[in-house]
């Protein structure tokens, strides 16, 4: 009686896992929309490290690539999907918060931003210094000039651009940034670890593209996301991959 009470379930469950599946492919048939999947990593690089920037007012450096020293993980490097979806228009992704970058210790910090475009972005000035903040693009509307003066700010609002935007201070020569502005929401910038977590995508083929402003390394790949399968990146850079400075030389 036993065993026949399990072969009935076993066939239940069987049944129930092949109804699923087709249902699974009738609604990727229909084009009906599918929940969106995780997508993660972590981007690392074991090349040579160039030398610093020294920060003469401050009597610090600024590291040109900074990695974890365990894992190798590459920080400020951003993360992108191209071949996404339409999520809605312009003013929809302006409706995200507002970021900030702060000008402290005579260093922007982030040093990296990813945004969507027509999002605010603040720039602050949390130094004792007189600073500016100058912004160099191919689009007009994303190129500025002004003073941030200690406890000041400037907001702007950038349009897309296929290119980052160069983020400057006038007043310091040392001091710069990059803005990366997108008309989707699926990009990311990486930590101090290396790791990155995507928006949740959803199910498709898709480009995947890696860039590091500072270390000039660039890299795109196949990504396909499928239905329920959460994805797990490692995205590798080594000393090939790295486009020196102008005069820069490598340091361990």
């Amino acid at each position: 009686m036993t065993s026949r009470r399990n072969t009935r379930l076993a066939a239940a469950g069987a049944w129930m896992m092949a109804w699923s599946a087709l249902v699974g492919a009738a609604r990727i048939a229909l084009g009906e929309p599918q929940a969106p999947v995780r997508v993660e990593g972590i981007v690392t690089y074991t090349g040579l490290l160039p030398e610093p920037i020294p920060i003469t007012e401050a009597g610090t450096v600024r590291q040109l690539i900074e990695i974890e020293p365990k894992t190798k993980g590459l920080k400020d490097a951003v993360v992108c999907l191209d071949g996404t979806p339409a999520v809605g228009k312009p003013a929809t992704l302006s409706k995200v918060n507002p970021v900030q970058m702060d000008q402290r210790d005579y260093c922007f910090v982030p040093h990296v931003l990813a945004v969507n475009a027509g999002q605010q972005v603040e720039f602050l000035n949390n130094d004792v210094a007189n600073h500016g903040v100058s912004a160099a693009s191919f689009e007009a509307e994303n190129r500025f000039n002004v003073t941030t003066p200690p406890g000041g700010s400037y907001k702007h609002r950038f349009v897309t651009s296929k290119r980052p935007v160069a983020i400057g201070c006038p007043i310091h020569a040392a001091m710069s940034a990059w803005i990366y502005v997108f008309d989707h929401p699926y990009h990311t910038v990486t930590d101090e670890t290396g790791s990155f977590r995507l928006p949740p995508v959803p199910p498709g083929r898709y480009t995947l593209r890696v860039r590091h402003p500072d270390g000039g390394m660039d890299r795109s790949q196949e990504l396909i996301v499928r239905p329920g399968t959460p994805v797990q990146l490692r995205i590798e850079f080594g000393e090939k991959d790295r486009k020196p400075r102008a005069g820069a030389k490598p340091t361990r």
